[in-house]
């Protein structure tokens, strides 16, 4: 859509960077209203729920608001109370909210912070946030606190936000390269990534390839011009195969972290547990002893340990965890909510990367308040109910 003349607006640098303005004053142009036609046709057409529209940042904001006004309207008269439109708003939080809200969008794609920080947290190179300081620096940082980004709900981050690692776009990165494409242990952490990813707060979006261990890596030094084409390997055979390839068709459905995705997302997805998609999120304390409990931290620069995180909703609490140590079972105490358990009771485990732990008890001690014990494999990922 970015290609084509939306119509005209305030151009005056000195004014345009007030959206209001911007929007209040632009005219659109015939071909974008003929264009808002064609994709009227294709949702009534192939009966398509949502779009994701590219690059927002290189279109007026008075022709997203239009846009969306107009595809909205459409898909109700068809019956489609709740179509999606996401938008790639490439920049900071404060300038996706900022779009989202005058615009119409329902949810924002590709804001800078949350691939950095979610890829670098499940490779221990990272704060996962600390809820005892004001700092933005983790990535649990980004969700914790919806009154100081204006929003009136947690909520809305859960509804607005899409969370995703691995694409191709890597805003500000030189060389760029897949989750797995720098070194062969970031392949033993990608369960724990997407993990992180389908079970906290936000919309979570996978990235083609993901599903199959992509590698593909910008491996030049002499130059960082186009270096994305090296994301954007084929997987249905071709010149440009990933895991250095050619004429490969990878689309594998026993592929083991394609299994992992689909063994997830239906516990996700089970109406019983919404709490893993709307609920309100807390980084959890944790501790080795049972005495000491903390926010995990890094340690010259690295952070091989348990990451633990709550989801609460309607008096439900759904404990997630992450080891970001690809080399060594942790085990550790995690504290839950102590107003929804009691002690002497159980946590039972949904699912682990060890399956023997699937269906297990885990008995519930007066620990830091209330706390659960458990062994987290290595580069290991599970979920408590």
């Amino acid at each position: 859509m970015k290609e084509i003349e939306h119509g005209s607006a305030i151009k005056d640098p000195t004014m345009a960077w007030d959206l209001k303005k911007r929007i209040d004053s632009f005219q659109g142009a015939p071909g974008f209203n003929y264009l808002c036609d064609i994709y009227k046709f294709w949702i009534g057409y192939a009966d398509i729920d949502g779009y994701r529209i590219d690059t927002v940042k290189h279109m007026e904001p008075g022709a997203v608001r239009i846009f969306a006004n107009v595809i909205h309207e459409y898909a109700q008269s068809l019956g489609k109370e709740n179509f999606y439109l996401i938008g790639e708003v490439t920049g900071g939080r404060s300038n996706a909210f900022n779009i989202i809200n005058y615009t119409g969008l329902d949810a924002a794609l590709g804001i800078n912070d949350i691939p950095d920080k979610l890829e670098n947290l499940a490779k221990g190179k990272r704060s996962p946030g600390n809820p005892e300081t004001l700092d933005q620096e983790g990535y649990f940082d980004l969700f914790r606190n919806s009154l100081q980004d204006d929003k009136n709900t947690h909520q809305w981050y859960a509804k607005h936000v899409v969370t995703m690692f691995d694409d191709h776009d890597q805003v500000g990165v030189d060389h760029k390269y897949r989750f797995c494409g720098d070194s062969m242990e970031s392949y033993q952490l990608l369960r724990p990534a997407l993990g992180l990813n389908l079970t906290s707060i936000g919309i979570p979006c996978l990235y083609y390839g993901t599903e199959q261990g992509f590698n593909g890596a910008d491996q030049r030094k002499d130059d960082k011009n186009f270096s994305d084409v090296f994301l954007r390997e084929c997987m249905f055979g071709g010149n440009f195969g990933s895991l250095q390839s050619t004429g490969k068709h990878f689309f594998n459905e026993t592929h083991e972290i394609f299994a992992f995705i689909q063994r997830v997302c239906a516990i996700r997805g089970k109406k019983e547990n919404i709490a893993l998609r709307r609920g309100r999120q807390f980084l959890r304390q944790v501790s080795h002893t049972g005495v000491d409990f903390f926010y995990p931290q890094p340690i010259n620069n690295e952070l091989k340990w348990v990451v633990a995180w709550s989801r609460i909703f309607s008096e439900q609490e759904f404990v997630c965890g992450i080891n970001t140590d690809p080399n060594k079972d942790i085990s550790v105490w995690i504290t839950i909510d102590s107003a929804i358990h009691e002690k002497n009771t159980t946590l039972t485990c949904l699912y682990s990367t060890d399956a023997g732990q699937i269906g297990r008890q885990m008995p519930i001690h007066a620990k830091n308040g209330l706390a659960v014990h458990i062994k987290v494999p290595r580069a290991g990922f599970f979920i408590l109910k």
